[in-house]
Formats: C-alpha cells, structure tokens, sequence
C-alpha cells in the first residue's frame, strides 16, 4: 500500500481519543488536531515499512550473488570431479590389467620355479657325479706324477702343490680342483706327443750331481749327454721318477739329436736303444 492511500484511508477515520482539554477545543481544532496525529502515525509506520523492504532486499541480493558463486563454483568442480572420475577409472581398469597380468605372471614363475628346482636337482645329481669322478682322476693323477718328467713338473709346480696338498685340494671349489686337473692333464698331453730338450741336473750311480742336455721323445724315454760329451746314456719313467742309466758310447747320437733339435743340422734318422719296458708288480695292470 502507498502512502498517499494509506493517508486517504486514514483520512476518513474518525478517531475518538479523550485529551485533556479537549472539552474547550472547538469541534474543527479537535479535527485538525486528529488528522494531524494520524498523518504522523502514517509516516512513521510507512518508514519503518521501506526499512525493511530495503533490507529485505538487500538479504536477497546477497542471497542471489550467493547462489550464483555456488553455482558456478559447482560447474567448475563438477568438471574437475568428472575429469577425476575418468582417471580414477582409467586408473582402475589399469589395475585389473595388471592384476590379471600378476596372475599369468605368478602360474608362470610357479611353473619356472617348479623347473628350476628340477634343474637344481639335476645339478646336485651332476655335482656329486663330476666330484666322484674328480677324486678319481685326483688319485690316479697324484699316482703318476713321480713318472712326470722333473723340468715339466716344475713348471707346474703350483697346481702340484693344490694337487698334492689335501686340506689346499679339499678347500677348493669343484671348478679350481676340475681347472688343476685339466691343466696338469693338458700339459702332460702336449709334453708327451713332441720332442723336448732341457737343461736338468740330476746324479748317476757315482753320486755326483752334473748337468746335461736331455732329449725327451714324449714321456716314454730320454737321452741325455753332458757340455763335453764325455758322460751320456737314457732314462725311463717308473713310479719312483725317472731312472738313469749311463751308456757313454751313445754321446755322438745324442749330441747330433740335440742340434737337430736346436736346427744347428740337418734332420735325420737316429741310431737310439729303447730299452723293453719290464713292469713291476706295483706297475702291473690290474
């Protein structure tokens, strides 16, 4: 309701207020004095009445700026937490890929595992055979190495010594042990299928210690002859190492095999002896 109606309808209104002294007012001065009193009371409740219609509306413009930063903080977030949806669940999907590649991967290492513990097995099935027939060839090895010749023995002294030596042999792994044998066997092999001269100091039957040039035609037999040419013969391996004999009426053969052998002549056949070889009840076949 406006104020103008507001005061035509309070304008009409007849209002019977007893004031005192109002007995003596005249009936227009009682009238004046009542519109005047209505007209102030219709301009006061009209003010309070735009007071709150203003804040009224000053709440809902709040409440519609409100509203609208809701919203479009809600559009922002729902784009944000769409986007999340869709890594979450291209996340998730990748996890059920992998999930399912886990277990093709956990039935196949069972099935590796299962084989690498028959290969395992087979191993140790191998191990304990290749060490059995190690200890054999160790034997047989230890057995022969007095018939090895003294220059080749030395030049292999260190495996020897892994060899010869128990607590050394027993404290190495298979394969250093295996590497001692292959390496002793290869030598002996390469020795025995040439002709080797060496310098070797060594007594006859008179005691005395000289040095001679020895002619070895594999492991089988050697030659040997002094500087001079004065004192000569040949040895023969046994199990109690070489044994030598003195045959001084060989020198001359034996001097010209020793410059064949250092290209100081013309090669040629020689007149050697090799002596029948008469085993010993140890060295007979068993």
């Amino acid at each position: 309701m406006t104020r103008e109606a507001k005061s035509q309808k309070f304008a009409h209104i007849t209002y019977s207020i007893p004031i005192r002294g109002l007995q003596e007012m005249t009936p227009i001065k009682n009238r004046f004095t009542i519109l005047t009193l209505a007209c102030v009371y219709s301009f006061s409740s009209a003010q309070t009445t735009v007071k709150e219609t203003r804040k009224i509306l000053e709440e809902w413009v709040d409440a519609e700026k409100l509203i609208s930063e809701e919203s479009s903080s809600w559009k922002t977030d729902k784009v944000v937490l769409k986007d999340l949806a869709v890594a979450l669940q291209a996340e998730i999907e990748q996890l059920d890929a992998n999930l399912a590649k886990s277990a093709e991967e956990e039935v196949g290492a069972s099935r590796q595992r299962t084989e690498l513990n028959k290969r395992k097995l087979a191993a140790e099935t191998a191990a304990e055979e290749l060490k059995a027939g190690l200890v054999q060839i160790e034997r047989e090895l230890l057995l022969s190495l007095d018939a090895f010749p003294t220059p080749m023995l030395n030049r292999l002294s260190s495996y020897q010594e892994k060899l010869s030596n128990a607590d050394k042999r027993n404290a190495l792994p298979l394969r250093d042990r295996l590497e001692t044998c292959v390496t002793i066997l290869q030598a002996a092999h390469l020795f025995h299928e040439s002709v080797n001269l060496e310098r070797q100091e060594f007594s006859l039957n008179d005691g005395q210690s000289r040095e001679f040039h020895v002619l070895y035609f594999g492991m089988s037999i050697a030659y040997f002859v002094n500087e001079a040419g004065t004192v000569a013969g040949y040895g023969t391996p046994s199990q109690r190492g070489w044994q030598w004999k003195q045959q001084d009426a060989l020198s001359e053969e034996i001097r010209r095999g020793v410059a064949i052998r250092n290209k100081r002549a013309l090669p040629t056949f020689l007149r050697l002896p090799i002596p029948a070889f008469k085993p010993t009840n140890s060295e007979a076949p068993r």
